[in-house]
């Protein structure tokens, strides 16, 4: 113990090996071999990950709507008679108790519109509003396609319609191509509830009653259905399927404006429902309208 008294305040001892002491105080963490290994590989990785979620954003970015399609009908042409009036043939009929009025258009073409279509339009037999509008900021809820313009987007409801050289595709999906093609060929696109699928009916969320509107791929034909008095989304979409709707989606109901023009002895005759709204939350209603065939 007498050979540890002759340290002075100032100074220390190393007890050990004196190589191995002085290298360790030499040489710091940051210069060892395992520290820049170590360094470089988080790095690396960092590098990586980056790359990796900046080439999913933008793949998810292009494809916007572009994706894995659930369900799609086949087009459906418009309903095309020779030699006969533009026209809207009706139809009253019950299923499950439940009242229903099909509309079916003849030599006339479908379409999509902003604002309210005129019924004085003789170029015009029919027409129902299309997507809904949002509370919010008053904008077309969903993505929706003007005559190849892109002028809204958003996928909130899975149903769909597309109108594509002049015919009707109707499909449940979160994407679809038809999107892009719509946009790439001046056609038409819109979204909605989807409420019958290859026969079978979609169970909704919106529980309340209401007059009912919806777009059908009903005989081989396209048709509107609507119901005559107010009913739930299930029991409506129950009844398109018991009808042997094959594929449906939901137009706006409640009392959203609409017409048909038929023939009645010869003579067009229009008829009108709902109410024409105002104000800056209808400044984009929209609606599906059939147009008389000029070819």
């Amino acid at each position: 113990m007498s050979d540890y008294n002759d340290i002075k305040d100032n100074e220390i001892r190393i007890i050990g090996n004196a190589e191995q002491s002085s290298e360790t105080l030499r040489k710091p963490f940051y210069r060892k071999w395992w520290f820049w290994v170590a360094l470089v590989g988080l790095i690396a990785l960092a590098v990586a990950n980056w790359l990796l979620t900046r080439n999913i954003n933008r793949k998810m970015a292009a494809t916007s709507e572009v994706g894995i399609v659930e369900k799609e009908s086949a087009p459906i042409a418009p309903t095309i008679v020779q030699a006969e009036p533009a026209t809207v043939l009706v139809r009253d009929t019950s299923v499950n108790d439940v009242q229903m009025r099909i509309y079916t258009p003849v030599n006339a073409v479908p379409e999509l519109c902003i604002g309210y279509p005129n019924p004085k339009d003789n170029t015009l037999v029919l027409a129902f509003q299309a997507a809904d509008i949002r509370a919010d900021n008053h904008e077309i809820l969903g993505a929706f396609v003007l005559k190849g313009e892109m002028l809204s987007r958003g996928r909130s409801k899975k149903g769909f319609c597309a109108i594509i050289d002049g015919k009707i595709q109707l499909g449940m999906a979160e994407s679809t191509p038809l999107l892009e093609e719509a946009t790439e060929k001046e056609g038409y696109f819109f979204r909605q509830y989807p409420l019958v699928l290859e026969g079978k009916m979609v169970e909704n969320k919106p529980k309340n009653k209401a007059l009912r509107h919806a777009l059908c791929e009903w005989n081989g034909s396209i048709v509107t259905v609507s119901s005559m008095e107010k009913e739930s989304l299930h029991d409506f979409a129950q009844a398109l399927a018991d009808l042997g709707v094959q594929n449906a989606i939901y137009l706006v109901g409640a009392d959203s404006y609409g017409f048909c023009r038929t023939q009645s002895e010869g003579k067009p005759q229009t008829t009108t429902w709902g109410e024409l709204q105002t104000g800056k939350t209808f400044e984009k209603v929209n609606f599906i309208v059939w147009r008389i065939n000029e070819m």
